[in-house]
């Protein structure tokens, strides 16, 4: 079931009570209604994928990280082998060899905690102007051709399904972050 604060109160009620829960406990209508809406928000969505992208090809040295990513597979392989085939000599080896493997490790993932230190503050800078500009952090912004559970909700007296700003936001971020990784060759 969804909440009923989830749930966007369009309603052409005359009475001031009803006009004021609606616009107090749920989201309302963005200045730029759909689709405008989810071209701002996706394009936005986009455009700060592009630059963590651009941030992580800058900072994350990615033929090292590959190649450690390479060595710690075929490591724990070894270490696999060595283990089902009760090899207590090279389990020894590779027991020595693990601490440096696991360090190098750690420096690689380090610099992809970088990546999110600097562009975090910046990624909610803009979502928050994004959210004043469009009218709000939970507008309407997207209509869904089909109910999408816990992320959409039905409009009131319709039979449409809106995602608020967030949950657009989110779903296209995830998206095309994801899409962008694999274009520019950054993905872990």
């Amino acid at each position: 079931m969804i909440p009923a604060w989830l749930l966007l109160a369009v309603t052409n009620s005359t009475t001031s009570t009803t006009t004021t829960v609606a616009t107090t406990v749920g989201p309302t209508l963005a200045k730029f209604a759909p689709p405008e809406g989810t071209f701002i928000v996706t394009l936005t969505s986009i455009g700060l994928g592009l630059v963590t992208q651009i941030v992580t090809r800058s900072v994350v040295d990615l033929n090292k990280e590959r190649r450690m990513r390479a060595e710690v597979n075929e490591f724990n392989k070894e270490k696999r082998e060595a283990t089902a085939k009760g090899d207590k000599v090279r389990l020894e080896k590779l027991k020595k060899r693990e601490l440096q493997v696991r360090q190098e490790q750690a420096k690689v993932s380090t610099a992809r905690l970088k990546v999110t230190a600097i562009t975090f503050v910046p990624l909610l800078a803009v979502y928050y102007l994004m959210a004043n500009f469009l009218g709000g952090f939970n507008v309407l912004v997207a209509f869904s051709p089909v109910p999408i559970p816990y992320l959409a909700a039905m409009l009131p007296n319709t039979a449409y399904w809106y995602l608020s700003l967030f949950w657009w936001y989110l779903l296209s971020s995830f998206t095309f972050s994801t899409m962008l990784s694999k274009l520019l060759h950054t993905q872990p």
